[in-house]
């Protein structure tokens, strides 16, 4: 009795299967394909549109800072810290450059944005980069204030 309980339920499973197998062979697919863009820089940059001179987004590694922000108009930026000036190669409005060469500790960073007009916005934050870590630990301590900080170690953000 049983046997024949089991054969007629898997009779009746291959009948629905061979049923609903045309209807699924002719669905129509999703689309999944992935397709990629070369975006601008001023594409980039509206996905850091909250960014400004007074509130750059900063990315920070082992002894450097990558720093992006926006002004409302075109202009040179100087970046000064630790008694060396840099100056950032462009006049645009989407602002990305890297700080290099920071110590341990606080490292005062003054950035200056020049219009073409000669309006002057200013802005000093502080960085502050851990002494060395020991070996053993893997914390990272985010020691900047009123800053959004990314970290990153061997390309892996943190």
């Amino acid at each position: 009795m049983k046997k024949k309980g089991y054969i007629l339920l898997i009779v009746a499973l291959i009948s629905l299967t061979l049923n609903w197998l045309p209807e699924i062979a002719h669905a129509q697919k999703e689309a999944t394909e992935v397709t990629y863009t070369t975006a601008t820089t001023s594409e980039l940059m509206e996905m850091f549109l909250p960014y400004s001179i007074q509130n750059p987004y900063i990315e920070m590694t082992k002894n450097s800072a990558e720093l992006m922000f926006q002004t409302e108009e075109t202009a040179t930026v100087i970046a000064k810290t630790n008694n060396h000036t840099q100056k950032i190669t462009g006049n645009t409005e989407n602002h990305q450059f890297t700080i290099e060469n920071l110590k341990p500790g606080n490292n005062l960073v003054t950035i200056t944005a020049t219009t073409s007009d000669g309006k002057t916005e200013s802005k000093t934050i502080t960085i502050n980069l851990p002494d060395k870590p020991n070996k053993k630990s893997k914390s990272f301590h985010d020691h900047s204030n009123n800053q959004t900080l990314t970290h990153r170690k061997k390309g892996h953000l943190l």
